[in-house]
Protein backbone atom coordinates (compact mmCIF):
# COMPACT_ATOMS: atom_id res chain seq x y z
CA UNK A 1 0.00 0.00 0.00
CA UNK A 2 2.88 2.34 0.88
CA UNK A 3 4.59 1.51 -2.43
CA UNK A 4 1.33 2.20 -4.30
CA UNK A 5 1.05 5.68 -2.70
CA UNK A 6 4.68 6.43 -3.58
CA UNK A 7 4.20 5.49 -7.23
CA UNK A 8 0.98 7.50 -7.40
CA UNK A 9 2.72 10.59 -5.98
CA UNK A 10 5.55 10.24 -8.49
CA UNK A 11 3.09 9.96 -11.37
CA UNK A 12 1.18 13.03 -10.23
CA UNK A 13 4.42 14.96 -9.90
CA UNK A 14 5.47 14.04 -13.44
CA UNK A 15 2.05 15.07 -14.73
CA UNK A 16 2.32 18.44 -13.00
CA UNK A 17 5.77 19.04 -14.49
CA UNK A 18 4.52 18.19 -17.96
CA UNK A 19 1.88 20.92 -17.65
CA UNK A 20 4.46 23.64 -16.99
CA UNK A 21 5.38 25.88 -19.95
CA UNK A 22 8.67 25.07 -21.64
CA UNK A 23 11.50 27.46 -20.91
CA UNK A 24 12.57 29.67 -23.81
CA UNK A 25 15.60 28.32 -25.67
CA UNK A 26 18.53 30.39 -26.84
CA UNK A 27 17.00 30.46 -30.30
CA UNK A 28 13.61 31.79 -29.23
CA UNK A 29 13.43 35.49 -30.18
CA UNK A 30 12.14 37.87 -27.52
CA UNK A 31 8.42 38.43 -27.95
CA UNK A 32 7.34 41.72 -29.48
CA UNK A 33 4.02 43.45 -29.43
CA UNK A 34 2.36 44.15 -32.77
CA UNK A 35 3.16 47.84 -32.33
CA UNK A 36 6.85 47.03 -31.84
CA UNK A 37 6.87 44.84 -34.95
CA UNK A 38 5.30 47.62 -37.02
CA UNK A 39 7.76 50.21 -35.69
CA UNK A 40 10.75 47.97 -36.43
CA UNK A 41 9.73 46.74 -39.89
CA UNK A 42 7.87 49.71 -41.38
CA UNK A 43 11.01 51.74 -42.26
CA UNK A 44 12.21 49.05 -44.68
CA UNK A 45 8.82 47.80 -45.91
CA UNK A 46 9.39 47.53 -49.67
CA UNK A 47 5.91 47.82 -51.20
CA UNK A 48 3.73 50.83 -51.95
CA UNK A 49 0.80 48.73 -53.19
CA UNK A 50 -1.54 46.32 -51.42
CA UNK A 51 -0.54 42.70 -51.98
CA UNK A 52 -4.17 41.60 -52.29
CA UNK A 53 -5.92 44.32 -54.31
CA UNK A 54 -2.92 45.75 -56.14
CA UNK A 55 -4.14 49.25 -55.25
CA UNK A 56 -1.86 51.92 -53.73
CA UNK A 57 -1.73 51.51 -49.96
CA UNK A 58 -3.22 54.98 -49.48
CA UNK A 59 -6.02 54.53 -52.05
CA UNK A 60 -8.72 54.06 -49.39
CA UNK A 61 -7.20 56.16 -46.64
CA UNK A 62 -4.42 55.28 -44.23
CA UNK A 63 -2.83 51.85 -44.86
CA UNK A 64 -3.85 48.98 -42.60
CA UNK A 65 -0.80 47.58 -40.81
CA UNK A 66 -1.26 43.91 -39.96
CA UNK A 67 1.15 41.62 -38.11
CA UNK A 68 1.15 37.94 -38.98
CA UNK A 69 3.73 35.43 -37.71
CA UNK A 70 5.83 38.30 -36.40
CA UNK A 71 5.92 40.06 -39.76
CA UNK A 72 4.41 43.30 -41.01
CA UNK A 73 2.04 43.22 -43.97
CA UNK A 74 0.36 46.40 -45.22
CA UNK A 75 -3.06 46.56 -46.91
CA UNK A 76 -5.19 49.23 -48.53
CA UNK A 77 -8.18 48.26 -46.36
CA UNK A 78 -9.20 45.84 -43.61
CA UNK A 79 -11.19 43.62 -46.00
CA UNK A 80 -7.96 42.51 -47.69
CA UNK A 81 -6.64 40.90 -44.51
CA UNK A 82 -8.95 37.87 -44.80
CA UNK A 83 -7.80 37.13 -48.36
CA UNK A 84 -4.18 37.35 -47.21
CA UNK A 85 -4.76 34.92 -44.35
CA UNK A 86 -6.07 32.28 -46.75
CA UNK A 87 -2.61 31.99 -48.38
CA UNK A 88 -0.06 33.87 -46.27
CA UNK A 89 2.98 31.99 -47.63
CA UNK A 90 2.24 33.27 -51.13
CA UNK A 91 2.17 36.88 -49.97
CA UNK A 92 5.19 36.54 -47.69
CA UNK A 93 7.13 35.27 -50.71
CA UNK A 94 6.15 38.42 -52.61
CA UNK A 95 7.38 40.61 -49.74
CA UNK A 96 10.65 38.67 -49.59
CA UNK A 97 11.15 39.10 -53.32
CA UNK A 98 10.56 42.86 -53.04
CA UNK A 99 12.96 43.18 -50.07
CA UNK A 100 15.71 41.39 -51.99
CA UNK A 101 15.09 43.48 -55.12
CA UNK A 102 15.27 46.72 -53.12
CA UNK A 103 18.17 46.01 -50.77
CA UNK A 104 20.19 43.49 -52.79
CA UNK A 105 21.79 45.93 -55.28
CA UNK A 106 22.74 48.25 -52.41
CA UNK A 107 23.82 45.57 -49.93
CA UNK A 108 26.66 47.16 -47.97
CA UNK A 109 29.08 44.34 -47.23
CA UNK A 110 30.75 41.42 -48.97
CA UNK A 111 31.18 39.53 -45.68
CA UNK A 112 28.77 37.23 -43.83
CA UNK A 113 27.54 38.99 -40.66
CA UNK A 114 27.59 35.67 -38.78
CA UNK A 115 30.88 34.04 -39.77
CA UNK A 116 32.79 36.95 -41.27
CA UNK A 117 33.55 34.83 -44.32
CA UNK A 118 33.35 36.26 -47.88
CA UNK A 119 29.94 36.09 -49.59
CA UNK A 120 31.07 33.97 -52.53
CA UNK A 121 27.73 32.22 -53.07
CA UNK A 122 25.45 34.15 -50.71
CA UNK A 123 22.31 32.74 -49.17
CA UNK A 124 19.62 35.43 -48.98
CA UNK A 125 17.50 35.47 -45.84
CA UNK A 126 14.73 38.00 -45.18
CA UNK A 127 14.25 38.80 -41.51
CA UNK A 128 11.09 40.86 -41.13
CA UNK A 129 11.72 43.42 -43.86
CA UNK A 130 15.51 43.27 -43.81
CA UNK A 131 17.77 41.37 -46.20
CA UNK A 132 20.59 39.40 -44.59
CA UNK A 133 23.16 37.70 -46.80
CA UNK A 134 24.93 34.68 -45.33
CA UNK A 135 27.89 32.73 -46.66
CA UNK A 136 26.16 29.35 -46.28
CA UNK A 137 23.02 27.64 -45.05
CA UNK A 138 24.75 26.64 -41.79
CA UNK A 139 24.89 30.31 -40.77
CA UNK A 140 21.07 30.51 -40.74
CA UNK A 141 21.12 28.78 -37.37
CA UNK A 142 23.78 31.13 -36.05
CA UNK A 143 21.78 34.14 -37.18
CA UNK A 144 18.56 32.79 -35.62
CA UNK A 145 20.25 32.47 -32.22
CA UNK A 146 20.83 36.21 -31.93
CA UNK A 147 19.37 38.18 -34.87
CA UNK A 148 19.59 41.52 -33.04
CA UNK A 149 23.37 41.24 -32.65
CA UNK A 150 23.91 40.33 -36.30
CA UNK A 151 21.52 43.03 -37.52
CA UNK A 152 23.44 45.59 -35.45
CA UNK A 153 26.60 44.55 -37.30
CA UNK A 154 24.75 44.91 -40.59
CA UNK A 155 23.50 48.37 -39.56
CA UNK A 156 27.12 49.43 -39.02
CA UNK A 157 27.90 48.30 -42.56
CA UNK A 158 24.94 50.28 -43.99
CA UNK A 159 26.16 53.42 -42.23
CA UNK A 160 29.79 52.94 -43.29
CA UNK A 161 28.78 52.41 -46.92
CA UNK A 162 26.73 55.62 -47.10
CA UNK A 163 28.95 57.98 -45.12
CA UNK A 164 31.51 58.79 -47.87
CA UNK A 165 28.98 60.32 -50.27
CA UNK A 166 26.38 61.56 -47.79
CA UNK A 167 25.11 64.76 -49.46
CA UNK A 168 24.23 67.04 -46.52
CA UNK A 169 26.53 69.09 -44.30
CA UNK A 170 23.59 70.12 -42.15
CA UNK A 171 21.20 68.15 -39.93
CA UNK A 172 18.45 66.67 -42.10
CA UNK A 173 15.88 67.67 -39.47
CA UNK A 174 16.91 70.96 -37.85
CA UNK A 175 19.14 72.42 -40.56
CA UNK A 176 21.91 73.03 -38.02
CA UNK A 177 25.45 72.45 -39.22
CA UNK A 178 26.61 68.91 -38.51
CA UNK A 179 29.20 69.02 -35.75
CA UNK A 180 27.93 72.30 -34.30
CA UNK A 181 26.43 70.43 -31.33
CA UNK A 182 29.08 67.77 -30.90
CA UNK A 183 29.67 64.62 -32.89
CA UNK A 184 26.87 64.10 -35.47
CA UNK A 185 24.46 61.26 -34.78
CA UNK A 186 24.32 58.63 -37.52
CA UNK A 187 20.99 56.78 -37.56
CA UNK A 188 19.29 54.49 -40.01
CA UNK A 189 15.71 54.80 -41.17
CA UNK A 190 15.31 51.30 -42.56
CA UNK A 191 18.52 51.03 -44.56
CA UNK A 192 18.89 54.76 -45.28
CA UNK A 193 21.46 56.85 -43.43
CA UNK A 194 20.25 60.06 -41.78
CA UNK A 195 22.76 62.32 -40.03
CA UNK A 196 21.43 64.41 -37.15
CA UNK A 197 22.94 67.17 -35.05
CA UNK A 198 21.67 65.73 -31.75
CA UNK A 199 19.52 63.05 -30.13
CA UNK A 200 16.60 65.46 -29.85
CA UNK A 201 16.12 65.37 -33.61
CA UNK A 202 15.38 61.62 -33.58
CA UNK A 203 11.81 62.30 -32.45
CA UNK A 204 11.25 64.73 -35.30
CA UNK A 205 12.64 62.19 -37.76
CA UNK A 206 10.15 59.61 -36.50
CA UNK A 207 7.23 62.03 -37.01
CA UNK A 208 7.83 62.56 -40.74
CA UNK A 209 10.63 60.33 -42.03
CA UNK A 210 9.59 60.54 -45.67
CA UNK A 211 10.04 64.32 -45.71
CA UNK A 212 13.53 63.94 -44.24
CA UNK A 213 14.49 61.22 -46.75
CA UNK A 214 13.17 63.39 -49.60
CA UNK A 215 15.37 66.25 -48.41
CA UNK A 216 18.42 63.99 -48.48
CA UNK A 217 17.59 62.66 -51.94
CA UNK A 218 17.06 66.18 -53.26
CA UNK A 219 20.49 67.15 -51.98
CA UNK A 220 22.00 64.05 -53.53
CA UNK A 221 20.41 64.84 -56.92
CA UNK A 222 21.06 68.57 -56.95
CA UNK A 223 24.08 68.99 -54.77
CA UNK A 224 22.21 71.11 -52.20
CA UNK A 225 23.26 70.86 -48.58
Amino acid sequence: MKLHRTLLAAALGALALSALPLAATAEDPPSQTDAEVVAAQLPSYPLSKCLVSGLPLTKKGAPVDHVEEGRLVRFCCASCVESFQAKPAKFFAAIDEAVIADQGPRYPTDKCVVSGEPLEAPVDVVHGTRLVRLCCKDCKRGFAKDPARHLAKLDEAWIAAQLPDYPLKTCAVSGEELGSMGEPLNVLYGTHLVRLCCKGCKKSLAKDPQAVLAKIEKARAGGDG
